[in-house]
């Protein structure tokens, strides 16, 4: 799994979830609310399919918090809210999705 699979989701977490995230908003929840307002319906499209794909892929903890952290540059520890990293993305998958589908 590499940042060049996955290009929506790596703009996302690398520009959303940068070191400085939690100065600029309250809660996780908000920086993923903020992506959406400032995102075209074809990006928020893309990361969605892109977040499905990986849970598809059904890959250990390890890997995803790899993944998430070292190659994806996001700096939210998930694992402070959430079971795991799954959980997290599944999750947000069904925000932006209900974003996506609120406009229809």
């Amino acid at each position: 799994m590499t940042t060049e699979d996955f290009p929506g989701l790596f703009q996302f977490l690398g520009a959303y979830f940068h070191e400085d995230w939690m100065c600029e908003l309250d809660s996780a929840d908000d920086v993923v609310k903020s992506f959406i307002a400032d995102s075209e319906h074809c990006v928020l499209e893309a990361v969605v399919k892109e977040i499905d794909l990986i849970l598809s892929m059904k890959i250990k903890e390890s890997e995803v918090r790899d993944f998430l952290l070292k190659k994806n540059g996001c700096c939210y520890c998930y694992w402070n809210e959430w079971k795991d990293g799954v959980a997290w993305l599944r999750h947000v998958s069904v925000v932006v999705n209900e974003a996506l589908h609120a406009d229809n």
